[in-house]
């Protein structure tokens, strides 16, 4: 069963059910802007946006834990210029470490543990992803903090998606992670074909032309004026 419950300023959300007796129900958000949709498990909540790149953030339903996912979305442009089967190589090359260490510069005492290249973003977008450990001001002090990120870059948007929980947590929450992650389904903005449907005109034959000019073909020497009269 799938249901529109609400339209929201970033997209529409939609709620799934499985069966009358299900024990669980996943949201299902669309954004409307950047066309792509993200799922969590009806038992997190959406929360206030942290940043103006972020798009949705939503929060595990034990507030102690501090799991939280959230997806962020800003245009970069720099990969317009490659051809789809490039792309790869091309993200790999944008998203490197240096990129990741530039995403985690306002975390405290963050560590990359984990870089993987390349990686996919659904069944769409190129991707590099990391797993990271840093330290985060729950307001009532410090706590150390785990979590994963992947970043894609498709079409002129790069998205973030992350997941973090305080580090003791972390393996409670790492398949729930998994399964918002993988969630993120991009609609498809490359064609399927290189050149589109254009026929490979430059396998035909090639077409074997008169030698003669336009005209006629009665060789100078038999033309004379006689020949009209």
């Amino acid at each position: 069963m799938r249901k529109i419950i609400g339209i929201f300023g970033l997209g529409a959300l939609m709620i799934v059910g499985f069966s009358s007796v299900a024990t669980a129900s996943i949201y299902v958000w669309k954004d409307n802007v950047n066309g792509y949709t993200f799922s969590f498990p009806d038992s997190w909540t959406m929360q206030t946006n942290d940043s103006p790149t972020t798009r949705i953030r939503i929060a595990g339903p034990i507030a102690e834990d501090f799991a939280t996912c959230r997806v962020k979305a800003e245009k970069d442009g720099r990969l317009k210029i490659y051809p789809k089967y490039l792309m790869t190589k091309a993200v790999t090359a944008t998203l490197d470490r240096a990129f990741w260490k530039q995403e985690l510069a306002g975390h405290e005492k963050f560590v990359i543990t984990d870089y993987f290249v390349p990686a996919s973003l659904g069944s769409h977008g190129d991707a590099t992803a990391i797993r990271t450990s840093f330290v985060q001001d729950s307001g009532n002090g410090k706590m150390d903090m785990y979590g994963e990120m992947i970043g894609s870059i498709y079409g002129d948007t790069r998205y973030i998606i992350s997941c973090t929980s305080k580090v003791a947590e972390f393996k409670k929450y790492a398949p729930v992670f998994a399964s918002i992650m993988a969630s993120v389904e991009f609609s498809s903005k490359y064609h399927p074909f290189a050149v589109g449907y254009y026929r490979d005109f430059l396998a035909d034959p090639k077409l074997k032309l008169p030698r003669t000019k336009p005209g006629t073909i009665v060789p100078k020497s038999e033309f004379s004026l006689s020949s009209w009269w």
